[in-house]
């Protein structure tokens, strides 16, 4: 990689709409701000954003095992209420975003859009109900499992998994009726195809790969990328090493796997959804991977140079050494995901 491509690679960022699906940032935001740390989001990641070109930036809640059943609906308030503290807080440079029209908004003010998510509805105890709470509370996409197994439905870590249940296609339905989008990152094929069955809307995940360049059960079938496809829906390329290859992840292996469901389904199906770890969020999550049944060493497994939200113009660069179009780099760095927040959250105010 020349440094000429880097630069452009920067300018474009700069220049473009950059939108990344998963960071787990609300992570680091809830744990930090235990110890009184606050103003995070905009004093310390936005400056990493902004050294990117970030624009967008969705903030997933993600639970741990060791809060896990009763605290866990404690937990997702309490991350929520982390990272709307941090922005109410401090606004200067990060602001949040409900719908498409807040979107663009606050990025006509020259901040970042940050947009509330949920990684697994674990803590919920299978209430629709409160996943109402969590939109009136900003939340706009929702995944239903992380790996596990909850009152909703199966993760892609579950053994022998089964469908979604009766609450989960009753939540499905509430997600529809309130303009949530439905995230199946993480969920296992047989509640895959039952949100398929009931679409009503586009279906995103947010950052899976394709199975077919690397076989893991987190990447999607061809069969999974067209279903998603036909909803309107988009894929986020995660640069996670094992999704990526089994062996040697690198940004050439990630570009196979942005080819392949370009090849199967066209790139404006295509978007980013890194899920980098970086520090300090990478140590919390493997002290949390410490009460579970996955290792923390898995953590440790990335494409080597790049692996940090500062890195992500390197990707831009192979696609320019690749003679992708600034059109089609415009795509698959934000306006896919742009297109689909629009669809989904257009009407809201």
């Amino acid at each position: 990689m020349d440094d000429s491509s880097l630069q452009k690679a920067l300018d474009l960022h700069k220049r473009l709409r950059v939108v990344d699906c998963h960071h787990d940032i609300a992570m680091d935001v809830a744990h930090r701000r235990l110890a009184g740390k606050t103003g995070l989001l905009s004093g310390e990641w936005a400056a990493r954003m902004d050294e990117t070109g970030v624009d967008v930036q969705v903030l997933p809640i993600f639970i741990e095992d060791i809060f896990l059943p009763g605290l866990g609906l404690r937990e997702i308030l309490r991350a929520a209420e982390a990272v709307l503290g941090d922005l109410d807080g401090d606004g200067s440079r990060m602001a949040l975003a409900t719908s498409a029209a807040e979107i663009d908004a606050v990025l006509a003010s020259g901040r970042i859009a940050g947009v509330l998510a949920l990684e697994g509805c674990d803590g919920l105890g299978g209430d629709p109900a409160l996943l109402r709470l969590l939109y009136r509370l900003g939340v706009r996409i929702v995944a239903f499992t992380w790996e596990r197994r909850n009152e909703f439905a199966d993760g892609t870590g579950v053994g022998n998994p089964g469908g979604l249940t009766d609450a989960g296609r009753q939540a499905l339905l509430e997600m529809f009726a309130h303009h949530i989008l439905c995230d199946v990152s993480h969920l296992a094929e047989s509640s895959f195809w039952d949100v398929i069955r009931m679409a009503r809307a586009p279906i995103i995940a947010s950052h899976s790969n394709a199975r077919s360049v690397c076989e893991h059960p987190r990447n999607l079938t061809d069969a999974q990328l067209r279903a998603i496809a036909e909803t309107g829906g988009v894929v986020g390329l995660n640069f996670y090493g094992r999704y990526v290859h089994a062996e040697t992840p690198t940004l050439e292996n990630l570009l196979r796997h942005l080819e392949h469901i370009a090849d199967t389904v066209g790139l404006n199906h295509v978007g980013i959804g890194a899920d980098f770890l970086e520090k300090p969020i990478r140590d919390l999550a493997k002290a949390a991977f410490v009460h579970g049944p996955f290792s923390p060493a898995m953590l440790d497994n990335w494409i080597p140079n790049c692996q940090n939200v500062e890195e992500l113009p390197r990707f831009t660069a192979l696609l320019i050494e690749k003679g992708y179009s600034d059109s089609d780099i415009a795509a698959v760095l934000g306006e896919n995901w742009l297109r689909v927040f629009r669809q989904v959250w257009g009407a809201e105010q």
